[in-house]
């Protein structure tokens, strides 16, 4: 079952509306966004306290992060800092705390854009402190200062993987196949593989060509791919919250936002099924 953040919203309103609360101001599905983002997020904090374990499903991919060129000092004006770095700016990070201080846990991974370099986290004011004949010399790090992230290295991307507080700011990478009866009008797919023939025409691999309306169909042995495989997150998409996380949200926006009582919520969420089972009787 995929959990969306719009089938949330519509618990909670389903549920407010049944006890006639349909004109409140905080049924704004803007505000109900706000809300089950931060309670989202206070959640995952006290599951993360008790397990000490951060669970993949809470994760969101930023994809590939710009990043640009500054010196130690981060300051342009400043010409005699030999120490080039790259600095980026995140999203707002869920913060579960970390006592120790030697790992940041509101990213996940940064990695290269081949995926073949990893970056560790360590403190920026520790980068200076390892000689350049030592093996951890060799590896990339990173430091975040809120949402500022330096790396010690010049780079232009990195593919990053955080807990986000707010996850329509990550994005959803679509690289399955597109096959055959799925082509949509107006949108670009790109060939791999083997020629295609669509519409009438030929497509060698390494080509690409635009969707027609009514023609949804293609032959050829070439594989068929979404030319712009990275989409926004919308509230459609997969909301990054176990099932137990989703109903524990909607419990706690309608008992302590609106001050219902938590028995009478799964009488309410049952009422499809019990008509059911009465017609049947």
């Amino acid at each position: 079952m995929i959990i969306q953040k719009k089938t949330i919203v519509d618990d909670v309103l389903n549920i407010m509306s049944k006890f006639g609360q349909t004109d409140d101001s905080r049924l704004d599905p803007d505000w109900l966004s706000y809300k089950i983002d931060q309670i989202r997020g206070e959640l995952i904090v006290k599951e993360y306290d008790v397990t000490k374990t951060i669970n993949p499903t809470w994760l969101s991919d930023l994809g590939l992060v710009d990043f640009h060129k500054v010196n130690f000092a981060d300051d342009i004006t400043v010409t005699y800092c030999g120490c080039d770095i790259s600095k980026a700016e995140l999203p707002q990070l869920i913060d579960l705390g970390n006592p120790t201080g030697n790992i940041d846990l509101g990213i996940w991974t940064v990695i290269s854009a081949c995926g073949k370099t990893r970056y560790f986290y360590k403190p920026q004011s520790l980068w200076n402190y390892t000689p350049s004949e030592h093996v951890h010399s060799l590896f990339g790090y990173y430091s975040r200062i809120n949402t500022a992230m330096y790396v010690n290295k010049v780079v232009e991307k990195l593919r990053i993987i955080a807990l986000l507080a707010q996850p329509e700011e990550g994005i959803i990478i679509n690289s399955a196949p597109v096959a055959s009866g799925s082509i949509a009008n107006g949108v670009v797919y790109y060939v791999k593989g083997a020629q295609v023939i669509y519409n009438g025409v030929p497509y060698a691999k390494g080509t690409t060509f635009t969707g027609t309306t009514g023609v949804t169909t293609y032959t050829g042995s070439g594989i068929v791919y979404l030319y712009s495989q990275v989409q926004s997150v919308r509230d459609t998409s997969p909301y990054p919250v176990t099932t137990d996380m989703a109903r524990a949200i909607v419990l706690e926006i309608i008992t302590k936002e609106f001050g219902l009582e938590k028995a009478v919520i799964p009488d309410t969420t049952n009422d499809s099924e019990d008509e059911a089972q009465k017609g049947q009787g």
